[in-house]
């Protein structure tokens, strides 16, 4: 008989050096908290960064030595500016570039991690569909929620839509898309169901690791488990309409290329 062996994964000092322009990774008896940052401080949306998302989701899920996710931003603010020479740089629309990282960083999350997530949103900010798509979500008492896509003269079909349509109910949803262009408050937001908790930003990373804690306590088969339970609506909303959204979103983009330029308003 031959002798075989597991092909080991990947380390967290591996990936967490490969990632480290993107994220800062800690681990602490089995939870792990990533927080994006750019040069160290508050996040600048990139191109780039929108690959990594895929990418990190993707080596969190598999280590074992991950048994929960706590995913936050840097300094007082979610993702609120961005790198606009990354966007010129890439600005033709392409597969790779624009479709495939765009569903891989959303599919990744939903279907690669299968750990319990916990997303602390730390500030005011736009996508943040990946923080609505964890398990758990909470948010800073100054956070505001965007969909800025329609407002600038872009077909809302990322993900941050489809996710406000399916936790707060279409015509909410659509009121916010069409309409409210100065976003949605975390009051709002726990109102309306998109978050489960609010607190003042000092308390906001020692309520997510407290949670974190407390989910730990639960066997860990039953924690993995328990994630396909509570994602299936999830999963099932981005099975369905996701590559339709991001689609029509594309095809807008191609036929007004200028839509692309009202992002350098916001």
């Amino acid at each position: 008989m031959s002798q075989t062996s597991f092909v080991p994964h990947y380390t967290l000092a591996e990936y967490g050096q490969r990632l480290a322009e993107h994220f800062i990774m800690e681990r602490s008896e089995g939870v792990l908290e990533v927080r994006f940052h750019t040069n160290g401080a508050e996040v600048l949306w990139s191109m780039e960064l929108h690959r990594a998302l895929s990418q990190m989701f993707q080596a969190v899920g598999q280590d074992p030595e991950n048994e929960v996710l706590i995913l936050s931003g840097t300094g007082d603010l979610w993702i609120n500016k961005r790198d606009m020479e990354s966007y010129h740089a890439h600005s033709a629309v392409s597969y790779d570039i624009w479709y495939r990282d765009s569903t891989k960083l959303v599919e990744n999350l939903l279907w690669a991690v299968d750990i319990p997530t916990i997303a602390a949103i730390n500030g005011p900010g736009f996508h943040t569909e990946f923080g609505l798509l964890c398990d758990l979500t909470i948010a800073a008492e100054d956070a505001i929620f965007f969909e800025p896509h329609f407002s600038v003269g872009v077909a809302p079909g990322d993900g941050q839509f489809l996710v406000y349509q399916t936790l707060m109910g279409l015509k909410r949803a659509n009121h916010v898309m069409y309409l409210q262009d100065q976003g949605i408050t975390a009051a709002e937001a726990l109102q309306w169901g998109l978050v489960g908790e609010v607190h003042p930003r000092e308390k906001l990373m020692p309520r997510a690791r407290e949670i974190a804690a407390q989910l730990m306590r639960q066997p860990r088969t039953v924690r993995r488990l328990t994630t396909q339970i509570a994602r299936r609506p999830l999963r099932r909303a981005i099975q369905n309409d996701f590559g339709m959204h991001l689609a029509h979103e594309l095809f807008g983009v191609h036929e007004s290329p200028r839509s692309l330029s009202h992002f350098e308003k916001k």
